[in-house]
């Protein structure tokens, strides 16, 4: 047999003894229930033990074989213990209690179950604790793998737990931390753990050296902390570990020299971190773990080097690193594999590393296949950490790694410098390799080689990027790479990179080659692209270029020997600063409508593109330079073309020694001598081109310049539609040879000169058109016309000439106007034109405008072998006024020559004078314009007044000074016609003069007084004044003054002072301020525009000026009246005061928001007058408006009152009226405190005389007094008045006298009853409603014959009074009333009550008969007794008590009450316009919680924001059996959740609580979120809630049952008796008063007898006196009566109240069967 075999087979037999042998134990047994201390050896066997606390003391051992063992408390181990195929349960029975290991636990083939009563965050759970020097052993029973039947199981029991991880117990405890305040178990405590399984473990933390885990599993667990060198963790199982406590790792480790090997990690949380050195992880596999707090499936820890790991696999990582290295160094990592892994997170991070070697690894699918990652996702990226200081990582070596399916596979971030990738494999991401500055303001990846990879199908194989600006990586180099199909940009070089190299990589299939792109600020530079082969490129070959509209560019960029195949451009270059473009090769291309180049350099100076080939449709093309420093070089260049060969646009170019071919195969070519050739040759517009020894041919036009500065020297041109088109250009053409051209030089609008050029084989050599051209020493053969030269400037010297036909031409364009001398031309106006040699060489005619046609002249002519022959000058001739005119003109430019006709009069003017004079001789001159010295004489013509339809002559003359009689009134037109000797007359049909002639004086008076004396009280006068004169340029308004004041003074009986004289201008009105009191006279006088000014001998007006108005004042007025008239008595201190009255008047027992005030007309007599038509219970206000005969006012309500300070303490003013305060009106108190005339510190009214503070005063109502501050007491003290100039001013709204009405009948008594105490005495009672003068208790036997009082009280004070009306007569029937009296002698009478005392004798004499269950005395009178006192009691009204109000007796039932309410306000949430809540308040009976709270919110915010921008009421929303009504603001809106049913004042209620809140808030439209800063909501808020604290649900379930006032009943009947149910409900919102249920009924038919519960029976009126019914409350009551005899019975139930002063009755009728 084997070891292993031998080892079960002795299990197997120590099973079969142990199952047949019997429990038992030794040393220390357990007892049941008990403590177990255990002090010696001790062993026990198949036995179940429950015991509490478990000690085993030191040095001791315990051991258990087939034992089921529960503790419930704690157990302490300082002596071994060995547990043997048992089952142990711990749990806690207080808190605290846990396991303490301070030896060795040995679990074979166990299983351990532990419960914790407390939370494990508290510190007091369930705890395995391991001391220092103790050691866990669990493991199996045979120690061998490959048997599963024997493994021990270690878990928590959270069976009872919903948060059953917090309920999770921990295996070792934190011992100290690392330098990250990490945990870290208790030192030397060992653990071994083999073939075993733990479940719900919170934690495992050992140090023990030696430890190790293998072939186990770990499920739902916590943490692995182990703490040692040479620790193994083989085989193991970690699955659904969950984070539960600050170490976010399933498995920790610390120290050195670990393996980590056939493990697998499953659904953790953070999966493996190790700290240490020379670690080896091989052949584990880590899968399904996605973000829980974790960061990576396997990560590095700080400082850990020298590691492998190799031949692991990554699977199923979502949100998760798959491996993070955090500043680890020299570390293999080969063979593995990452399957969709890091899946939203970067698969590999390595942080600040150095030296790691990546090799042989293959990454899949890092992005999941999802296509939504974002593109930075990375598979292996390299990241700079601050971690420690400035370690910034780098130098590793990436190599033979395979990556398929990635966003973004290999990134390189700031600072991780000199890393080589190289043999790697790329295929399917969107980027491949990556440099990546990145965070801000750091440095770009420096020192790195990328070389010989292969990157497919990407979108951006290789980029040398950035996230952040920051400072430039350098020295970075892409070298022979294969990139192939990719869709965008095969090599990106983007701002902060310099010095870098891009050589012998080939790009195949790609939208870019390689694009260097600067954005950021100018520092991309120094960089050298050589050896490139780019084929099957869509767009720019090579693009190097910064962002449109930068300011900067990039400098010093090589591009040499690049070989380059492309539809676009193939190197195109923008804002690149001395760049150097050559020895490439560069195909593009050539079909119609291309647009490509084979160079392009825009806006980059000094660029040089040199000794290239070119063929594409364009060869170069470059712009944008306009400094002539720096000059774009185009030299030595081989091109090939199918559209232009140079393009220069706006631009200093040098195109030298270049091959410039025309190539144009396709067939839209131009066709030249029936052979295809290209379009332009070189082409320059808006800038400076230089063209030097370069070969031109093939092109429809070799040169063209537009609006541009050229030389064109040394040049061979040949086969050309035009050798040279210049238009609106500068330049010089010199030393060229051109040949086979249609036009060799065409010039327009330009200036050239043109210097020893050869012109050969042409049609036309030079054309010229409005241009200047210097033509020397050029030489022209085998043409047929050498120059044509058309309005253009020229300069011919010393040329060879050898034409056929023509060997210059010298033409112009002229054109003839006839027309007048004001520019009209004359139309079909014959003319002729002959030449110098008399040839006649133009006949023809003007059009309608007077203008001849143009035409072409000849000027000079040389034609081949003749002389030259000049045309100048040339005759014009044309007739003026049928007389020939002659004309010679020399002509030497084109232009048009005016020929004149004169047609014109004279012009005349006559000078106007003064428009309006006071004299009837009007005189004038004639003034002479225009007259060509040809004028004959002068006509004058005139109109006048409402003659001016028709002008009349006054006369010819050949004087200019004219002389006219005219009359006053009138007003006259003049005009001057001239005439010229040849009779051309002056035409108008205008005036040139106008003149009236006023002769008469004005005439003013004043406006809006009948009278010519006046009184005035104001120191002001608001005078205006009329004159019927239209033509007023001023007035003077003259002022006098007399001191007398007697009225109607005679004005020729004193002596008057003029005291002012005023000009007025333009005005008719002027506010004069009188001065002292007298007399004032007034006189107005105008002077018109003619200077015509009025005089008067007598005033206009005179005021007698008394500034003091008369005084006002009425007698005693009482506070309170008792008729509908009041006489009150006035006097005045004048006989001729006179006065309005004016009355406001309210109801005593409400005052009003404001006072209406009417105008009240009254008639006096002897200084009084009656006020009648008063009203009962109404408050009266009046005051008298008053006027004097100067106009003086006194107006209380508006009132202001001048006094002057004594300075001295306790100073006190009496106000002259009663102030008003409230309603609107402001009671002002003003000091002037320094006494300069400006009242300018406003005082407060203070409320308490005993204390005022420093700026108050008191105002005493009932005296009408202002009292000021004093010693003791404080207060405002004004200084002394030392000026007497009133420095104390009241402001405020007073009246005259205040009063109350009172008419009516005195409220009458209530609840009068009368109650037999037996037959010898009666207690009558009532109630008094207020204090009264008097109180009568009247009785009579005998209505008719009057009531006679039998008490009387006075004065009579409110509440309840009784009378005892002692030995009545026994046979009398008595009535009683209350007569009640107040101060005016008005008298009102209660109801009245009667009682017969022959019924009360019945009563008391009663015996028992068939009908004893009847209502009788022995019932009755206690009820009514008790009842009536506690109604009396409370003022007559039964108020309606719940049945456990034990102030009532016990045998008394008080009516229950059944609330209603019409709804509930539940919660209130004040949220601002963006969503964010601002305030909530809520019912504490109804209080949200969170969720519902969430839920709700999310709804309000859902509605408002589609609604809230929009115009009127937000409205509501249904939610649930609520209803959310939304009342919103400027800035916010109010939610209240309401339950039942609101109206639009509830809806104002949350108005306003909106507009106050915002209103105290100003700055809420800025709010900051902070909901502290939003003042006073709980103050606007909170009445809302507290409005309906007191309401429920169920009230307002009661409130939609029933509305209004109704009665209902219904009945049961048991045998004869029948159980009437009457429910009487108030849903009205007002109370309903003195409610009484009255049965009627035929006693004969049935018996009343009781109610319940028991109330007030009245004998009188038959009736149950219930009280009053709140507004929405319901009451109940329950009738029993017997029925007498057999059949139907009819029952009227009624009830009987008052509501709002009015009586009602409700009934309900039905039928007792």
């Amino acid at each position: 047999m084997t070891t292993g075999k031998y080892i079960a087979f002795a299990f197997a037999l120590s099973i079969l003894f142990i199952g047949s042998a019997s429990a038992g134990s030794n040393g220390d047994a357990p007892q049941e229930g008990q403590d177990w201390i255990i002090t010696q050896d001790t062993h026990v066997w198949d036995s179940d033990v429950n015991v509490k606390d478990i000690v085993v003391t030191i040095g001791k051992t315990l051991k258990l074989e087939n034992v089921n063992l529960t503790s419930d408390g704690y157990i302490d181990f300082r002596g071994d213990v060995t547990w043997i195929n048992s089952t142990v349960y711990h749990s806690q029975s207080s808190a605290g209690e846990n396991i303490s290991i301070y030896a060795k636990l040995n679990i074979i083939n166990s299983e351990f179950t532990l419960k914790s009563i407390e939370n494990n965050a508290e510190n007091l759970g369930n705890t395995i604790y391991l001391a220092s020097g103790s050691t866990l052993n669990i493991r199996d029973f045979d120690l061998d793998s490959s048997t599963v039947n024997d493994r021990s199981k270690i878990k928590s029991d959270i069976s009872d737990y919903e948060d059953k991880w917090n309920y999770t117990v921990p295996i070792g405890v934190v011992g100290g931390y690392d330098n990250k305040d990490i945990e870290l178990g208790v030192d030397n405590t060992e653990v071994f753990i083999y073939n075993s399984d733990l479940e719900y473990i919170q934690a495992l933390r050992f140090n023990g050296a030696g430890s190790y885990i293998k072939n186990s599993s770990f499920e739902n667990c916590g943490t692995i902390n182990a703490g040692l060198d040479n620790f193994l963790f083989h085989n193991n199982t970690v699955s659904n570990s969950y984070l539960q406590n600050t170490i976010p790792w399933d498995v920790r480790i610390w120290g050195d020299e670990a393996t980590i090997e056939n493990n697998i990690f499953e659904n953790g949380t953070g999966g493996l971190i190790f700290h240490g050195d020379r670690y080896t992880i091989n052949s584990n596999v880590f899968k399904d773990y996605y973000y829980r707090g974790g960061q990576a499936a396997l990560t590095f820890g700080n400082g850990s080097t020298n590691s492998t790991l190799s031949n692991n696999i990554f699977t199923n990582l979502s949100s998760i690193h798959a491996l993070r290295l955090h500043t680890s160094d020299d570390n293999l990592i080969t063979n593995n594999t990452f399957m969709d892994a890091g899946v939203n997170w970067h698969t590999v991070m390595d942080r600040s590393g150095y030296r790691n070697h990546y090799i042989d690894n293959h990454f899949k699918d890092c992005n999941g296949k999802n296509n939504s990652v974002v593109w930075y996702q990375t598979c292996l990226v390299f990241w700079y950490w601050t971690y420690p200081t400035d370690y910034y990582g780098g130098e590793h070596i990436l190599e033979y790694n395979t990556f398929e399916g990635y966003k973004s596979a290999i990134r390189f971030n700031s600072y991780q410098n000199n890393n080589t990738v190289q043999n790697n494999y790329f295929d399917r991401g969107f980027h491949g390799i990556g440099l990546w500055t990145w965070p801000q303001g750091t440095t770009g990846s420096s020192g790195n080689i990328i070389t010989n990879n292969t990157l497919n199908d990407t979108y951006h194989p290789i980029a040398l990027d950035y996230f952040y600006m920051g400072e430039q990586g350098i020295d970075n180099n892409i070298t022979y790479n294969i990139i192939t199909n990719t869709g965008g940009r095969a090599i990106t070089v983007w701002s902060t990179y310099k010095n870098f190299t891009i050589h012998s990589n080939q790009i195949i299939n790609a939208s870019i080659g390689i694009w260097l792109y600067d954005d950021g600020y100018g520092g991309l530079s120094n960089g050298f692209i050589f050896n490139n082969t780019l084929s099957q490129i869509k767009y720019n070959g090579i693009q190097v270029a910064t962002s449109w509209g930068s300011t900067f560019s990039i400098k010093n960029i090589h591009i040499n020997n690049n070989h380059i195949s492309t539809e676009g451009n193939g190197i195109y270059a923008r804002d690149v600063e001395e760049g150097y473009i050559a020895n490439n090769t560069i195909f593009g291309n050539l079909s119609h409508g291309s647009q490509g180049a084979g160079v392009v350099g825009y806006f980059s100076p000094e660029l040089k593109i040199i000794n290239n080939t070119i063929s594409s449709a364009i060869g170069v093309e470059v712009g944008g330079i306009s400094d002539a420093s720096l000059i774009t070089t185009i030299e030595q260049n081989t091109i090939s073309v199918s559209s232009i060969g140079v393009l220069s646009n706006r631009t200093f170019t040098k195109v030298i020694d270049n091959n410039i071919t025309g190539y144009c195969e396709h067939d839209k070519c131009p066709i030249l001598y029936l052979q295809d050739v290209a379009i332009t040759g070189i082409f320059s517009q808006e800038g400076n081109i230089v063209i030097t020894n370069n070969r031109i041919a093939k092109f429809e036009e070799s040169i063209t310049v537009l609006l541009a500065e050229f030389s064109v020297e040394g040049n061979h041109i040949d086969f050309s539609q035009f050798g040279i088109r210049a238009n609106n250009s500068e330049g010089e053409l010199s030393s060229n040879t051109l040949t086979n051209t249609s036009t060799t030089l065409s010039s327009y609008l330009s200036s050239i000169t043109i210097d020893g050029n050869i012109f050969t084989d042409f049609e036309k050599a030079i054309y010229s058109l409005n241009s200047t051209l210097n033509i020397e020493d050029n030489f022209f053969s085998d043409g047929d016309f050498c120059i044509d030269l058309i309005d253009s400037d020229y300069e011919l010297t010393t040329n060879d000439f050898e034409c056929r036909d023509m060997d210059y031409q010298v033409r112009y364009n002229l054109r003839l106007h006839i027309a007048n001398e004001v520019g009209e031309g004359s139309s079909d106006h014959l003319f002729e034109v002959f030449n110098s040699q008399s040839e006649q060489i133009i006949d023809s005619i003007t059009n309608d405008e007077g203008f001849s046609n143009f035409f072409q002249v000849d000027i000079i002519r040389k034609k081949s072998d003749e002389n030259v022959v000049n045309f100048n000058p040339l005759k014009i001739v044309y007739e003026n006024n049928n007389v020939p005119v002659l004309i010679y003109k020399n002509i030497t430019f084109n232009h048009t020559i005016e020929l004149l006709l004169d047609t014109r009069a004279p012009i005349t003017l006559i000078y106007p004078g003064d428009p309006l004079i006071k004299d009837e001789i009007i005189t004038f001159e004639i003034g002479l314009l225009e007259d060509n010295n040809d004028i004959m004489d002068y006509t004058v013509e005139y109109l006048v007044n409402d003659e001016f339809a028709e002008w009349e002559v006054y006369g010819t003359f050949v004087e200019n000074i004219i002389t006219f009689e005219g009359e006053d009134g009138r007003e006259y037109r003049f005009r001057s016609l001239g005439r010229d000797i040849y009779g051309n007359l002056e035409s108008k049909d205008i005036y040139e003069y106008q003149v009236r002639i006023d002769t008469t004086t004005p005439e003013t008076y004043f406006n809006s007084f009948s009278d010519d004396y006046y009184f005035t009280g104001s120191n002001v006068l608001d005078l205006s004044w009329t004159s019927n004169d239209i033509d007023i340029s001023k007035q003077f308004l003259e002022v006098y003054y007399t001191n007398f004041t007697e009225p109607y003074l005679n004005p020729n009986s004193v002596t008057w002072f003029i005291i002012d004289i005023l000009e007025i201008d333009d005005d008719d009105n002027y506010k004069y301020e009188l001065g002292q009191v007298g007399h004032y006279a007034f006189k107005i006088l105008s002077e018109d525009n003619a200077g015509n000014l009025e005089s008067k001998n007598r005033f206009d007006i005179i005021f007698n000026y008394d500034s003091d108005s008369d005084t006002l004042n009425f007698g005693n007025i009482p506070d309170r009246w008792g008729e509908n008239y009041l006489t009150i008595d006035y006097f005045t201190s004048s006989f001729n005061l006179d006065f309005d009255l004016y009355i406001s008047l309210e109801e005593v027992t409400q005052k009003g928001d404001y006072l209406t005030w009417y105008k009240y007309e009254y008639t006096t007599e002897s200084n009084s007058i009656t006020l009648t038509g008063l009203q009962d219970d109404t408050r009266y206000y009046f005051y008298a408006v008053s006027r004097d005969l100067a106009g003086n006012i006194e107006d209380p309500l508006n009132g202001t009152e001048y006094y002057s300070s004594t300075g001295l303490y306790d100073q006190e003013i009496e106000l002259k009226y009663i102030p008003l305060l409230g309603w609107g009106y402001d009671f002002i108190v003003e000091i002037d405190d320094d006494l300069d005339g400006s009242y300018e510190t406003i005082l407060v009214q203070g409320n308490d005389l005993e204390r005022l503070k420093a700026n108050e005063y008191f105002l005493d109502l009932e005296n009408q007094k202002i009292i000021f501050g004093g010693l003791s007491n404080g207060g405002f003290v004004p200084n002394e008045d030392i000026g007497s100039i009133n420095n104390i001013r009241v402001i405020y709204s007073g009246v005259q006298g205040i009063f109350e009405v009172y008419t009516g009948e005195p409220e009458s008594a209530s609840s009068l009853n009368i109650v037999p105490s037996n037959t010898t005495e009666l207690v009558v009672s009532f109630v008094v409603p207020n204090d009264s003068n008097s109180c009568k208790v009247q009785r009579t036997t005998n209505v008719s014959k009057g009531y006679f009082n039998e008490m009387i009280i006075q004065p009579c004070s409110a509440g309840l009074v009784e009378y005892i009306h002692v030995n009545p007569e026994l046979s009398e029937i008595y009535f009683y009333r209350i007569l009640i009296e107040d101060e005016f002698g008005h008298e009102s009478v209660s109801e009245n009550r009667s009682i017969d005392m022959k019924d009360v004798v019945k009563l008391y004499s009663s015996t028992d008969d068939s009908n004893s269950n009847l209502l009788g005395m022995d019932s009755i009178i206690p009820i009514t007794a008790i009842v009536g006192v506690i109604m009396l009691g409370f003022g007559g009204v039964l108020l309606y008590r719940s049945r456990n109000n034990d102030i009532l007796d016990d045998n008394v039932s008080i009516i229950e009450s059944k609330p209603v309410a019409k709804y509930k306000v539940e919660e209130l949430y004040l949220i601002y316009k963006d969503g964010r809540l601002v305030k909530n308040l809520s019912d504490v009976e109804v209080k949200t919680d969170s969720d519902i709270m969430s839920g709700m919110l999310t709804a309000i915010n859902d509605f408002v924001q589609d609604s809230f921008n929009t115009e009127g009421d937000l409205g509501s929303i249904d939610y649930g059996n609520n209803k959310i009504i939304l009342q919103r603001g400027t800035n916010s809106y109010l939610a209240a959740v309401v339950y039942g049913e609101v109206d639009k004042f509830f809806k104002g209620k949350l108005i306003n609580a909106v507009r106050n809140i915002e209103n105290v808030n100003p700055a809420m439209g800025n709010w900051n979120g902070d909901a502290e800063t939003i003042l006073h909501t709980a103050h606007y808020l909170q009445p809302i809630i507290d409005e309906t604290r007191q309401s429920t649900k169920e009230m307002v379930d009661n409130y939609f049952s029933e509305k209004e006032i109704v009665l209902t009943t219904s009945y049961e009947k048991i045998g004869n008796i029948v159980e009437l149910q009457v429910h009487m409900s108030n849903y009205s919102s007002d109370v309903i008063k003195n409610c009484k249920l009255v049965p009627e009924y035929n006693s004969v038919n049935l018996g009343l007898t009781g109610i319940e519960p028991d109330v007030f029976y009245s004998f009188s009126d038959n009736s149950f006196v219930i009280g009053d019914i709140e507004s929405y409350n319901e009451v109940t009551f329950q009738l029993k009566l017997q029925v007498k005899v057999a059949g139907t019975s009819p029952l009227e139930i009624k009830m009987n109240y008052e509501q709002k002063g009015r009586k009602g009755v409700t009934n309900s009728l039905l039928e007792i069967a």
